[in-house]
C-alpha cells in the first residue's frame, strides 16, 4: 500500500480554508494528474459545512465522499 502512505484521512484535514489536495472516493487509486484541490467551508445561513471544489462550476462535498487528502506544495 506504498501508494497510498502519504494520504492522510480526511478526519485529520484542516477546517480552517486553507486548500489541499484531496482524493475521492469515486477514484479507486490516488490521483496523479489532474489533481482536485478544495477547502473546507461553512455557510453560517444553512448550518452546514463543506468541502467546495475549486473549479467551474464549484462543487460541493462531505467528508464520505473524499478518501484522503494532502497538503498543496508550498513553494
Amino acid at each position: 500500500m506504498k501508494e497510498t502512505a502519504d494520504w492522510l484521512p480526511v478526519h485529520l484535514a484542516p477546517r480552517n480554508g486553507v486548500p489541499v489536495i484531496l482524493w475521492m472516493v469515486e477514484d479507486e487509486s490516488p490521483p496523479v494528474l489532474p489533481l482536485t484541490v478544495g477547502f473546507w467551508t461553512s455557510s453560517p445561513q444553512a448550518g452546514v459545512s463543506y468541502w467546495r471544489l475549486f473549479g467551474d462550476p464549484p462543487r460541493f462535498y462531505s467528508d464520505k465522499h473524499i478518501r484522503g487528502w494532502k497538503p498543496l506544495l508550498q513553494g
